[in-house]
């Protein structure tokens, strides 16, 4: 039974999603959201902190932490439903309009899109272009005065199957040879944890998951971390196998570095899956390492 729910995800993920169209929405420039403060609502993703240091005006502190929890000694993994629904509520999310995410961290700020993504939201989630750093140096003004949002109507529509399981990596894995280039298997971490060479933390085990292909995650950014041009990353992916057919399925560590790739991925016009485990849970569930 695991084989043929295993079999029907490749088929699923076969699909094209959007015909490698680059789904500009998705995307937004520090001028596109200047002339929209006020019209959208606006998530700054990080901590306490960082919030009450500088923010945009008008964003609404959106605390990473509560994006992530620890399951079944997994770090990093996606709460309960309901409770990312009043995470999202209590920012002012209502169940309709445009949601704008950012930070001073763009892997966070593409965990939160992410989880939006995963919520049944991504159509109307935006990351903005370089985070709080992009829209400084555009010139635009910060604020230390903290957003007090009026608790939203946010409804979410989980879509599972953007999540790989470890059962189905595991059968996935199995199957590799039969699936030849269909299967596209990407991990974003840095080379030397790719390689074996560094295990990081929480790895019982180094190296990485078998057929994958290394993608640092820093690859998708440029020197001001914004995203590199569109012709850029489809160059960087068509390298590492992704094409309009095959099945592309991201990890990392734990998850997190690999929703930046996700992100671009799916910004780019691919379809793609998360194994958000990722190399912690495939490594400490004793599972066959290549380095």
């Amino acid at each position: 039974m695991r084989r043929y729910a295993a079999l029907a995800l490749i088929l699923l993920l076969a699909l094209p999603l959007c015909a490698q169209r680059v789904q500009e929405q998705m995307l937004v420039s520090p001028d596109w959201l200047q002339r929209r403060l006020g019209m959208v609502t606006l998530l700054h993703v990080g901590d306490a902190a960082s919030y009450e240091a500088r923010h945009i005006p008008g964003a609404v502190l959106l605390d990473s932490s509560s994006l992530l929890v620890e399951h079944d000694g997994i770090p990093n993994e996606m709460p309960p439903i309901d409770v990312l629904e009043r995470t999202f509520r209590d920012a002012g999310a209502g169940a309709t309009g445009t949601i704008v995410v950012y930070g001073t961290d763009p892997l966070l700020a593409a965990r939160a899109w992410f989880t939006l993504d995963y919520l049944g939201q991504g159509s109307r989630t935006s990351l903005l272009n370089g985070g709080l750093a992009g829209w400084m140096a555009a010139g635009y003004a910060v604020s230390a005065a903290p957003a007090r949002p009026r608790p939203g109507t946010f409804v979410a529509h989980a879509a599972p199957q953007l999540v790989a399981r470890l059962g189905t990596m595991r059968e996935l894995i199995r199957l590799r040879n039969q699936l030849g280039p269909n299967l596209v298997l990407i991990d974003a971490r840095s080379a030397a944890q790719f390689c074996g060479e560094e295990a990081g933390p929480d790895v019982a085990r180094a190296g990485h998951i078998p057929g994958a292909t290394n993608v640092p995650y820093e690859a998708n950014l440029d020197a001001g971390g914004a995203l590199r041009p569109v012709a850029d990353l489809r160059t960087l992916y068509l390298r590492a196998g992704v094409t309009r057919n095959s099945s592309n399925i991201v990890y990392c560590r734990t998850g997190v570095q690999a929703s930046l790739t996700y992100f671009v991925l799916r910004y780019l016009g691919y379809d793609v899956t998360l194994y958000d485990g990722s190399f912690v849970e495939w490594s400490n569930a004793g599972e066959t390492i290549w380095s």
